[in-house]
């Protein structure tokens, strides 16, 4: 039972510790989920953890002992719903009909960015002496892209709608789909063979299978009047698929994100969508991050300096030479090809989940999941802060290069 009451002070404590560093570092123009990761640096071992244990006593009576522990299972396993709903959400926020839409040129060039950025992710690896398991797997880390942060700044300089713009939000949809399908690859357990045939398995039973039925599935709330019936029948969905992907050796975010997916086809998926993120950005996602910052090891720092110097600068190259190539064979421009290439360098929750899901695994283990987790955070940070400015230098040269043309 104290356990428990442990799993709650935790709870209170990282929800309000995360949105009050979400706040400072939007009013800091930051990413606000690195604030979350931020507080679980604070909240954790190296931080507020250390007055665990200690008591507040007046006349010999002890009103109060802290008990902290970011680290627990309790802990682990509520922040491991905020991964599921996170996925589940992203998923409901790509739409099948968009694709229609994206043309070859962002298929080609989304296949460009990812096989080079793998690639590179690879070879990390296997120049550091790793297995190929390890060296696939930080393969996986490397493919993932978050572009709010281009999309603010482009936004900012009124560059959203350009050719370039639209390639990276095109390109940035296309990658989720691409970065779940190696996921499902590299954290699949299993013979090469067995694992193939399970992703197969998996994709029939949902796409093939799902797609028509859960459309049917969706219109409960015609046939049963209880409120917030669709919110919990898509979750529902969302978890059943995380719990069979995850029976068949997959990554339980997979089930999450297909689920989101298929759900994003029916007329109901804009209800569901604004429930979810509401419970999920209110309570559950906060605390993954927490549980991400808090896992932060500072002892293992002296020991990334292999790795980070690897690490990082082929993550900017593979994302610079995929996108720039494939965007330039698609038909834009060596400025505007560069510029995507940029664009899509940033890495945010998707490289987290990817990383914290391989050492849940067990791919990572020991003193390299904590050196894997503290690149990763780095590769966050570092691409976070360097993008946008680099971004709008590369947009400002490139209208003045148009002006001097026509003038």
């Amino acid at each position: 039972m104290s356990d428990m009451y442990t799993l709650i002070m935790d709870i209170a404590l990282a929800l309000i510790t995360a949105k009050i560093f979400n706040y400072v570092l939007v009013w800091l123009k930051q990413p606000g989920v690195l604030g979350e990761i931020f507080a679980g640096m604070i909240l954790g071992p190296y931080g507020l953890s250390h007055l665990s244990g200690i008591s507040i006593n007046i006349l010999g009576m002890n009103l109060y002992t802290f008990k902290i522990d970011f680290l627990s299972d309790y802990f682990h396993a509520v922040a491991f719903i905020g991964i599921i709903l996170l996925l589940f959400v992203s998923g409901l926020d790509v739409k099948f009909d968009d694709f229609k839409k994206m043309g070859k040129g962002g298929m080609l060039t989304s296949i460009f960015d990812v096989s080079v950025a793998f690639m590179f992710g690879y070879l990390v690896g296997m120049v550091l002496g790793m297995s190929p398991a390890h060296s696939l797997a930080i393969g996986a880390i490397l493919t993932a892209t978050s572009v709010g942060i281009t999309v603010r700044t482009l936004t900012e300089a009124n560059s959203l709608s350009t050719r370039f713009g639209l390639m990276i939000l095109t390109v940035a949809v296309l990658d989720d789909i691409w970065g779940i399908l190696i996921l499902s690859v590299v954290l699949g357990t299993g013979s090469a063979v067995e694992l193939i045939i399970k992703v197969v398995v998996f994709f029939v039973l949902t796409l093939g299978i799902g797609l028509p039925l859960i459309g049917y599935v969706m219109k409960i709330d015609k046939l049963i009047r209880i409120p917030l019936i669709l919110s919990t029948t898509g979750l529902t969905i969302c978890f059943f698929f995380a719990a069979l992907a995850h029976s068949m050796g997959l990554a339980a975010i997979t089930g999450a994100f297909v689920a989101g997916l298929i759900i994003s086809k029916t007329p109901q998926a804009k209800i569901v969508s604004e429930h979810i993120k509401t419970v999920g950005y209110a309570f559950f996602i906060p605390l993954f991050f927490v549980w991400v910052g808090a896992n932060f090891d500072f002892k293992q720092l002296g020991g990334i300096g292999p790795i980070v110097l690897l690490f990082i600068p082929l993550a900017f190259l593979g994302k610079i030479i995929g996108c720039s190539l494939g965007s330039k064979i698609s038909g834009l421009s060596n400025w505007e090809s560069l510029i995507v290439g940029v664009g899509m360098i940033p890495r945010m929750e998707v490289a987290l989940i990817v990383v914290t899901t391989e050492i849940s695994m067990g791919i990572f283990t020991g003193a390299l999941a904590h050196q894997m987790l503290a690149s990763t955070l780095l590769l966050v940070i570092i691409t976070s802060l360097l993008t946008p400015p680099i971004l709008k230098i590369m947009i400002k040269r490139g209208e003045s290069k148009k002006e001097s043309k026509n003038s």
